[in-house]
Protein backbone atom coordinates (compact mmCIF):
# COMPACT_ATOMS: atom_id res chain seq x y z
CA UNK A 1 0.00 0.00 0.00
CA UNK A 2 1.54 3.34 -1.04
CA UNK A 3 2.53 5.79 1.69
CA UNK A 4 0.64 9.07 1.55
CA UNK A 5 2.88 11.98 0.64
CA UNK A 6 3.33 14.34 3.57
CA UNK A 7 2.54 18.01 2.93
CA UNK A 8 5.52 20.35 2.52
CA UNK A 9 6.57 22.40 5.53
CA UNK A 10 7.41 25.96 4.55
CA UNK A 11 9.82 28.34 6.29
CA UNK A 12 11.78 31.48 5.57
CA UNK A 13 15.04 29.75 6.52
CA UNK A 14 16.12 26.16 7.17
CA UNK A 15 19.39 25.74 9.08
CA UNK A 16 21.06 22.34 8.72
CA UNK A 17 23.35 21.50 11.64
CA UNK A 18 22.78 21.75 15.38
CA UNK A 19 26.27 22.62 16.61
CA UNK A 20 27.10 25.90 18.34
CA UNK A 21 27.11 27.94 15.13
CA UNK A 22 23.96 26.38 13.69
CA UNK A 23 22.03 26.81 16.93
CA UNK A 24 23.07 30.45 17.22
CA UNK A 25 22.11 31.08 13.59
CA UNK A 26 18.61 29.63 14.01
CA UNK A 27 18.11 31.73 17.13
CA UNK A 28 19.48 34.95 15.61
CA UNK A 29 17.36 34.74 12.45
CA UNK A 30 14.22 33.84 14.41
CA UNK A 31 14.76 36.92 16.55
CA UNK A 32 14.61 38.97 13.37
CA UNK A 33 11.08 37.74 12.77
CA UNK A 34 11.81 34.96 10.30
CA UNK A 35 10.22 31.53 10.44
CA UNK A 36 13.10 29.12 11.00
CA UNK A 37 13.58 25.35 11.12
CA UNK A 38 16.68 23.67 12.52
CA UNK A 39 17.56 20.20 11.21
CA UNK A 40 19.99 18.09 13.24
CA UNK A 41 20.73 14.44 12.51
CA UNK A 42 21.64 13.66 16.13
CA UNK A 43 18.96 13.44 18.80
CA UNK A 44 19.13 16.79 20.57
CA UNK A 45 21.22 17.31 23.68
CA UNK A 46 18.95 16.79 26.67
CA UNK A 47 21.33 17.41 29.57
CA UNK A 48 24.93 18.12 30.45
CA UNK A 49 27.28 16.04 32.54
CA UNK A 50 27.27 16.30 36.31
CA UNK A 51 29.13 19.11 38.04
CA UNK A 52 32.08 16.87 38.91
CA UNK A 53 32.81 16.19 35.22
CA UNK A 54 34.67 18.64 32.98
CA UNK A 55 34.35 18.58 29.20
CA UNK A 56 37.73 18.16 27.46
CA UNK A 57 36.37 20.05 24.47
CA UNK A 58 36.49 23.74 25.33
CA UNK A 59 36.26 27.03 23.45
CA UNK A 60 37.67 30.51 23.89
CA UNK A 61 34.79 32.94 23.35
CA UNK A 62 35.64 36.56 22.52
CA UNK A 63 34.09 39.38 24.59
CA UNK A 64 32.20 40.66 21.53
CA UNK A 65 30.64 37.26 20.90
CA UNK A 66 29.81 36.84 24.61
CA UNK A 67 27.94 40.17 24.44
CA UNK A 68 26.12 39.01 21.31
CA UNK A 69 25.14 35.73 22.96
CA UNK A 70 23.89 37.67 25.98
CA UNK A 71 21.72 39.85 23.71
CA UNK A 72 20.07 36.65 22.49
CA UNK A 73 19.44 35.43 26.04
CA UNK A 74 22.07 32.67 25.92
CA UNK A 75 24.99 33.83 28.05
CA UNK A 76 22.75 34.42 31.08
CA UNK A 77 21.82 30.74 31.09
CA UNK A 78 25.41 29.66 31.79
CA UNK A 79 26.55 28.76 35.28
CA UNK A 80 29.18 31.38 36.13
CA UNK A 81 31.06 28.74 38.11
CA UNK A 82 31.65 26.79 34.88
CA UNK A 83 33.52 29.33 32.76
CA UNK A 84 36.64 31.38 33.33
CA UNK A 85 37.45 34.93 32.15
CA UNK A 86 40.90 35.34 30.57
CA UNK A 87 42.73 38.20 32.29
CA UNK A 88 46.08 37.69 30.62
CA UNK A 89 47.81 35.67 27.92
CA UNK A 90 51.49 34.73 27.98
CA UNK A 91 53.09 33.40 24.79
CA UNK A 92 56.53 31.81 24.76
CA UNK A 93 58.84 30.98 21.87
CA UNK A 94 61.55 28.33 22.01
CA UNK A 95 64.23 30.70 23.32
CA UNK A 96 64.43 32.90 26.40
CA UNK A 97 64.10 36.06 24.30
CA UNK A 98 60.86 34.92 22.67
CA UNK A 99 58.06 36.21 24.87
CA UNK A 100 54.79 38.07 24.29
CA UNK A 101 52.19 39.08 26.85
CA UNK A 102 48.66 40.42 26.45
CA UNK A 103 46.85 41.91 29.41
CA UNK A 104 43.21 42.96 29.55
CA UNK A 105 44.12 46.04 31.60
CA UNK A 106 46.42 47.26 28.80
CA UNK A 107 43.47 47.24 26.43
CA UNK A 108 41.19 48.85 29.04
CA UNK A 109 38.78 45.91 28.93
CA UNK A 110 37.54 43.55 31.63
CA UNK A 111 38.83 40.37 30.00
CA UNK A 112 40.41 39.07 26.81
CA UNK A 113 37.80 36.34 26.46
CA UNK A 114 36.20 33.41 28.25
CA UNK A 115 37.09 29.72 28.38
CA UNK A 116 33.97 27.58 28.41
CA UNK A 117 33.06 23.93 27.95
CA UNK A 118 31.46 23.04 24.63
CA UNK A 119 28.64 21.02 26.23
CA UNK A 120 27.65 23.81 28.61
CA UNK A 121 27.42 26.41 25.85
CA UNK A 122 25.51 24.01 23.61
CA UNK A 123 23.02 23.31 26.42
CA UNK A 124 22.49 27.05 26.95
CA UNK A 125 21.81 27.55 23.24
CA UNK A 126 19.33 24.65 23.21
CA UNK A 127 17.56 26.13 26.24
CA UNK A 128 17.23 29.50 24.51
CA UNK A 129 15.96 27.75 21.40
CA UNK A 130 13.31 25.94 23.48
CA UNK A 131 11.93 29.32 24.51
CA UNK A 132 11.81 30.53 20.92
CA UNK A 133 9.54 29.65 18.02
CA UNK A 134 12.19 27.78 16.05
CA UNK A 135 10.98 24.44 14.67
CA UNK A 136 13.47 21.78 15.78
CA UNK A 137 13.66 18.65 13.62
CA UNK A 138 16.18 16.24 15.11
CA UNK A 139 17.09 12.59 14.73
CA UNK A 140 16.56 12.68 10.94
CA UNK A 141 19.01 13.11 8.09
CA UNK A 142 18.70 15.05 4.82
CA UNK A 143 18.62 12.81 1.76
CA UNK A 144 18.18 15.28 -1.10
CA UNK A 145 18.33 19.04 -1.64
CA UNK A 146 17.78 21.57 -4.39
CA UNK A 147 18.54 25.28 -4.44
CA UNK A 148 17.25 28.32 -6.28
CA UNK A 149 16.74 32.02 -5.64
CA UNK A 150 12.99 31.55 -5.42
CA UNK A 151 12.75 28.37 -3.38
CA UNK A 152 15.08 25.75 -1.93
CA UNK A 153 13.96 22.29 -0.86
CA UNK A 154 15.23 19.69 1.59
CA UNK A 155 14.03 16.10 1.61
CA UNK A 156 14.40 14.29 4.94
CA UNK A 157 14.83 10.62 5.78
CA UNK A 158 11.37 10.52 7.43
CA UNK A 159 9.68 11.50 4.13
CA UNK A 160 9.16 15.12 5.11
CA UNK A 161 10.08 17.88 2.68
CA UNK A 162 11.05 21.34 3.87
CA UNK A 163 10.71 24.36 1.61
CA UNK A 164 12.45 27.66 2.34
CA UNK A 165 13.68 30.83 0.71
CA UNK A 166 17.13 30.13 2.16
CA UNK A 167 19.04 27.06 3.30
CA UNK A 168 21.97 27.58 5.68
CA UNK A 169 24.70 24.94 5.83
CA UNK A 170 26.02 24.69 9.40
CA UNK A 171 26.70 20.97 9.22
CA UNK A 172 30.43 20.96 9.82
CA UNK A 173 33.67 20.51 7.95
CA UNK A 174 32.33 17.49 6.03
CA UNK A 175 29.14 19.39 5.16
CA UNK A 176 26.59 17.26 3.30
CA UNK A 177 24.67 20.33 2.18
CA UNK A 178 27.83 21.89 0.72
CA UNK A 179 28.48 18.74 -1.31
CA UNK A 180 24.88 18.68 -2.55
CA UNK A 181 25.39 22.22 -3.84
CA UNK A 182 28.53 21.16 -5.70
CA UNK A 183 30.83 23.52 -3.78
CA UNK A 184 34.39 22.25 -3.59
CA UNK A 185 36.90 22.97 -0.82
CA UNK A 186 40.59 23.75 -0.59
CA UNK A 187 42.24 21.66 2.12
CA UNK A 188 45.62 21.89 3.81
CA UNK A 189 46.48 18.93 6.02
CA UNK A 190 48.84 19.99 8.80
CA UNK A 191 49.76 16.34 9.47
CA UNK A 192 49.15 17.28 13.09
CA UNK A 193 46.78 16.26 15.84
CA UNK A 194 45.38 18.32 18.68
CA UNK A 195 45.83 16.41 21.93
CA UNK A 196 43.40 17.60 24.63
CA UNK A 197 43.01 16.88 28.34
CA UNK A 198 42.07 18.60 31.61
CA UNK A 199 44.25 19.00 34.68
CA UNK A 200 44.11 20.27 38.23
CA UNK A 201 47.01 22.60 39.00
CA UNK A 202 49.07 23.00 42.16
CA UNK A 203 49.31 26.78 41.76
CA UNK A 204 46.53 29.24 40.84
CA UNK A 205 46.52 30.34 37.21
CA UNK A 206 44.99 33.75 37.91
CA UNK A 207 42.94 33.66 34.73
CA UNK A 208 46.09 33.44 32.60
CA UNK A 209 46.24 31.50 29.36
CA UNK A 210 49.69 30.16 28.48
CA UNK A 211 50.95 29.16 25.05
CA UNK A 212 54.30 27.67 24.01
CA UNK A 213 55.48 27.62 20.39
CA UNK A 214 58.28 25.25 19.44
CA UNK A 215 59.36 22.73 16.84
CA UNK A 216 57.33 20.18 18.83
CA UNK A 217 54.15 22.11 18.05
CA UNK A 218 51.98 24.48 20.04
CA UNK A 219 50.98 23.77 23.62
CA UNK A 220 48.20 25.85 25.18
CA UNK A 221 47.11 25.84 28.82
CA UNK A 222 43.68 27.42 29.06
CA UNK A 223 42.23 28.49 32.43
CA UNK A 224 39.10 26.91 33.83
CA UNK A 225 37.43 27.89 37.12
CA UNK A 226 39.41 27.25 40.29
CA UNK A 227 42.77 25.54 39.89
CA UNK A 228 41.80 23.78 36.68
CA UNK A 229 43.16 24.05 33.14
CA UNK A 230 42.38 22.50 29.78
CA UNK A 231 45.33 21.82 27.49
CA UNK A 232 45.58 21.60 23.71
CA UNK A 233 48.88 20.30 22.34
CA UNK A 234 48.97 20.68 18.56
CA UNK A 235 51.74 18.30 17.53
CA UNK A 236 52.95 16.40 14.49
CA UNK A 237 51.16 13.05 14.23
CA UNK A 238 54.08 10.85 15.42
CA UNK A 239 54.52 12.93 18.58
CA UNK A 240 50.76 13.13 19.15
CA UNK A 241 50.41 9.35 18.93
CA UNK A 242 53.38 9.00 21.28
CA UNK A 243 51.66 11.27 23.80
CA UNK A 244 48.40 9.32 23.53
CA UNK A 245 50.22 6.05 24.19
CA UNK A 246 51.72 7.28 27.49
CA UNK A 247 50.25 6.30 30.84
CA UNK A 248 48.75 9.07 32.97
CA UNK A 249 51.87 9.88 35.08
CA UNK A 250 54.16 9.96 32.02
CA UNK A 251 51.76 12.10 29.97
CA UNK A 252 51.32 14.49 32.89
CA UNK A 253 55.10 14.80 33.32
CA UNK A 254 55.52 15.66 29.61
CA UNK A 255 52.91 18.42 29.89
CA UNK A 256 54.45 19.75 33.12
CA UNK A 257 57.96 19.87 31.68
CA UNK A 258 56.86 21.40 28.38
CA UNK A 259 55.15 24.15 30.38
CA UNK A 260 58.22 24.78 32.50
CA UNK A 261 56.42 24.01 35.77
CA UNK A 262 54.48 27.28 35.38
CA UNK A 263 51.64 26.08 37.62
CA UNK A 264 53.54 23.58 39.71
CA UNK A 265 52.46 19.94 39.77
CA UNK A 266 49.54 18.81 37.62
CA UNK A 267 46.93 16.11 38.23
CA UNK A 268 45.27 14.57 35.16
CA UNK A 269 41.46 14.74 35.34
CA UNK A 270 40.42 13.50 31.91
CA UNK A 271 42.09 10.99 29.61
CA UNK A 272 43.96 12.49 26.68
CA UNK A 273 42.25 12.31 23.31
CA UNK A 274 43.07 13.82 19.94
CA UNK A 275 41.64 15.13 16.68
CA UNK A 276 43.28 15.70 13.30
CA UNK A 277 44.11 19.26 12.26
CA UNK A 278 43.25 20.53 8.79
CA UNK A 279 42.67 23.95 7.31
CA UNK A 280 39.75 24.06 4.94
CA UNK A 281 38.14 26.80 2.88
CA UNK A 282 35.07 26.47 0.67
CA UNK A 283 35.55 27.82 -2.87
CA UNK A 284 32.26 29.70 -2.48
CA UNK A 285 30.25 30.66 0.58
CA UNK A 286 26.97 31.07 -1.28
CA UNK A 287 24.81 29.69 -4.05
CA UNK A 288 21.32 30.85 -5.00
CA UNK A 289 19.22 29.91 -1.98
CA UNK A 290 22.19 28.69 0.09
CA UNK A 291 24.73 30.17 2.52
CA UNK A 292 27.61 28.39 4.29
CA UNK A 293 28.60 29.25 7.86
CA UNK A 294 31.02 27.92 10.48
CA UNK A 295 33.10 24.84 9.71
CA UNK A 296 31.07 24.21 6.55
CA UNK A 297 32.67 27.41 5.23
CA UNK A 298 36.10 27.31 6.87
CA UNK A 299 38.27 25.61 9.45
CA UNK A 300 41.43 27.04 11.01
CA UNK A 301 44.31 25.82 13.16
CA UNK A 302 43.28 25.95 16.85
CA UNK A 303 46.43 27.83 17.94
CA UNK A 304 44.55 31.17 17.90
CA UNK A 305 41.38 29.78 19.48
CA UNK A 306 39.30 31.56 16.86
CA UNK A 307 37.39 28.76 15.10
CA UNK A 308 34.00 29.14 16.79
CA UNK A 309 34.42 32.92 16.99
CA UNK A 310 34.77 33.01 13.21
CA UNK A 311 31.57 30.97 12.96
CA UNK A 312 29.69 33.32 15.27
CA UNK A 313 30.90 36.27 13.18
CA UNK A 314 29.54 34.47 10.11
CA UNK A 315 26.13 34.33 11.76
CA UNK A 316 26.18 37.99 12.80
CA UNK A 317 27.15 39.11 9.30
CA UNK A 318 24.55 36.89 7.61
CA UNK A 319 21.85 38.21 9.93
CA UNK A 320 22.85 41.81 9.22
CA UNK A 321 22.85 41.25 5.45
CA UNK A 322 19.45 39.54 5.48
CA UNK A 323 17.98 42.25 7.70
CA UNK A 324 19.18 44.92 5.26
CA UNK A 325 17.59 43.45 2.16
CA UNK A 326 15.09 45.47 0.12
CA UNK A 327 11.62 43.94 0.12
CA UNK A 328 10.40 42.02 -1.83
CA UNK A 329 13.95 40.75 -2.43
CA UNK A 330 14.13 37.02 -1.66
CA UNK A 331 16.30 35.77 1.19
CA UNK A 332 17.86 33.43 -1.36
CA UNK A 333 18.73 36.14 -3.89
CA UNK A 334 22.32 35.55 -5.05
CA UNK A 335 23.19 39.25 -5.20
CA UNK A 336 22.07 39.62 -1.58
CA UNK A 337 24.00 36.55 -0.41
CA UNK A 338 27.16 37.69 -2.17
CA UNK A 339 27.20 40.68 0.16
CA UNK A 340 27.58 38.19 2.98
CA UNK A 341 30.31 36.33 1.10
CA UNK A 342 32.33 39.47 0.40
CA UNK A 343 32.00 40.65 3.98
CA UNK A 344 33.27 37.37 5.43
CA UNK A 345 36.10 36.46 3.06
CA UNK A 346 38.58 39.03 4.40
CA UNK A 347 38.18 37.94 8.02
CA UNK A 348 38.25 34.26 7.09
CA UNK A 349 41.32 34.43 4.85
CA UNK A 350 43.24 36.67 7.26
CA UNK A 351 42.73 34.27 10.15
CA UNK A 352 43.68 31.25 8.04
CA UNK A 353 46.82 32.99 6.77
CA UNK A 354 47.93 33.99 10.27
CA UNK A 355 47.34 30.60 11.88
CA UNK A 356 48.91 28.63 9.03
CA UNK A 357 51.86 31.02 8.89
CA UNK A 358 52.55 30.76 12.62
CA UNK A 359 52.22 26.99 12.58
CA UNK A 360 54.70 26.65 9.70
CA UNK A 361 57.10 29.24 11.11
CA UNK A 362 57.49 27.39 14.40
CA UNK A 363 57.75 23.97 12.75
CA UNK A 364 61.20 24.89 11.37
CA UNK A 365 64.26 23.85 13.36
CA UNK A 366 66.83 25.92 11.41
CA UNK A 367 68.77 28.27 13.72
CA UNK A 368 68.18 31.39 11.60
CA UNK A 369 64.41 30.82 11.45
CA UNK A 370 64.43 30.13 15.20
CA UNK A 371 66.17 33.45 15.91
CA UNK A 372 63.83 35.40 13.66
CA UNK A 373 60.61 34.00 15.13
CA UNK A 374 61.71 34.62 18.71
CA UNK A 375 62.89 38.10 17.79
CA UNK A 376 59.43 38.72 16.31
CA UNK A 377 57.70 37.79 19.56
CA UNK A 378 60.03 40.02 21.58
CA UNK A 379 59.64 42.95 19.16
CA UNK A 380 55.84 42.68 19.23
CA UNK A 381 55.88 42.62 23.03
CA UNK A 382 57.77 45.91 23.05
CA UNK A 383 55.26 47.78 20.87
CA UNK A 384 52.06 48.69 22.69
CA UNK A 385 50.27 49.84 19.52
CA UNK A 386 50.84 46.54 17.69
CA UNK A 387 49.73 44.59 20.75
CA UNK A 388 46.58 46.70 20.99
CA UNK A 389 45.71 45.98 17.35
CA UNK A 390 46.20 42.25 17.91
CA UNK A 391 44.02 42.32 21.03
CA UNK A 392 41.29 44.19 19.15
CA UNK A 393 41.27 41.45 16.50
CA UNK A 394 41.22 38.64 19.07
CA UNK A 395 38.46 40.15 21.23
CA UNK A 396 36.13 41.16 18.38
Amino acid sequence: MPVDKLPDQCFDVVVVGGGLVGLSCALALHRQGMTVALVESRPRLQSVADDATWDARIYAISPANATWLAAMGVWQRLDRQRFCPIAQMQIFGDADAGFLQFDATEAHIDQLGFIIESGRLEAALWAALDDSGVEVIDGVTPVAASFSMEQSQLQLSDQRRLVAALMVAADGAASWLRREAGISVQTHDYAQMGVVANFETELPHGGTAFQWFSAEGVLAWLPLPGNLISIVWSAQEPLARELLALDAPSFTERVVQKGGMKLGKLKLLTSARAFSLRQQRADALVRPGLALIGDAAHTVHPLAGQGVNLGFRDVKTLAEVLAGRHHPQSLGDLMLLRRYERARKTDMMAMQSVTRGLSELFSHSQPLVRRVRNWGLRLTNQHTYIKKLLMQQATG
